[in-house]
């Protein structure tokens, strides 16, 4: 009986790859996906990371575990973020328009300023989540957790 076991160091991304993946999403991005390559990083462990300020538009993060991670000021709209974990991550004037958070956890996360608009947060875990001024226009919250958010969202 063959039974494979992931273990977590398996899922964890060295510095340097991750700045290869992230150097080529961008270029994919300026070229319209002529060049370079989409950043597919499901189920990678990049807990505690500082990825402030960084272009994830329409990147994979499925299953990611971002929990603790640095998103400040980070371009994430359009990306897919199914099942992944943010918990504690800063997600301060983040840009999540249009991303998809189906069944994420955010549970104590920052997202103060986030730009939130038009993004999918069905099931979401958005447990003692700062919203301080977040945009929330055209969110989709069917079935989120909404328990102990803290601040005003528009």
């Amino acid at each position: 009986m063959d039974s494979t076991l992931i273990k977590e160091e398996d899922l964890q991304i060295h510095q340097d790859k991750l700045e290869s993946i992230l150097t080529n999403h961008e270029k994919w991005l300026q070229s319209n996906g002529e060049e370079g390559e989409q950043a597919k990083l499901e189920g990678i462990i990049l807990r505690g990371r500082d990825l402030s300020g960084v272009n994830l538009e329409q990147a994979d993060l499925t299953l990611a575990c971002l929990e603790g991670t640095n998103l400040s000021n980070t371009n994430l709209k359009g990306a897919n973020l199914i099942l992944a974990s943010l918990k504690r991550a800063n997600l301060t004037s983040a840009n999540l328009q249009g991303a998809n958070l189906d069944s994420t956890k955010l549970n104590e996360a920052n997202l103060q300023n986030a730009n939130l608009n038009s993004a999918n947060l069905v099931w979401c875990d958005l447990s003692n989540a700062n919203l301080e001024r977040a945009n929330f226009k055209n969110v989709v919250l069917d079935h989120a957790c909404l328990d102990g958010v803290q601040g005003n969202f528009i």
